[in-house]
């Protein structure tokens, strides 16, 4: 009897262990007031991206393209109304930044529509293309990571 008791309660703890432990869910919460990249397009020699510029006023945006990429001169940046927004565009080694003569109020989406590109080698049919994005705002230190913005070609 004792060996009875003994090996049912060797055998259930050898069971116990096998049991995997269950995962504890946390629940992700999305700030939806953050900066963020909205929405990318893309046509072979134009692509588009739109910004959501969060809760502060942003003074900037730096773009870095991949390297197989040449931005043009051309870059044109609207708010979510169509109307065009004041910006200077200026190249600095790998990278273009746009300064905005007035910082752009809090809440607004911006579509930046970049018109010349050029790649370096020619560039096949549904190609993806990366974009590095981050802001200057208002009042923070320091530049804000926006993420990386795809853009596929068709």
């Amino acid at each position: 009897m004792k060996k009875l008791i003994c090996l049912s309660a060797l055998s259930l703890a050898i069971a116990t262990m096998g049991l995997p432990a269950i995962a504890q869910g946390q629940e992700v919460q999305y700030n939806q007031n953050a900066p963020r990249i909205s929405s990318t397009s893309g046509l072979p020699d134009r692509h588009y991206i739109s910004l959501y510029t969060g809760e502060q006023p942003l003074s900037s945006i730096t773009i870095r393209p991949s390297e197989i990429m040449d931005l043009g001169d051309n870059i044109q940046v609207t708010d979510e109304s169509g109307e065009t927004i004041d910006a200077e565009v200026s190249r600095e080694e790998d990278m273009v930044r746009i300064n905005f003569a007035q910082p752009v109020p809090p809440a607004t989406t911006l579509e930046i529509a970049m018109m010349d590109v050029g790649f370096a080698p020619p560039m096949p049919a549904g190609e993806v293309f990366h974009y590095q994005i981050s802001g200057n705002h208002v009042g923070l230190m320091r530049e804000i990571p926006y993420g990386v913005a795809r853009v596929q070609v068709f």
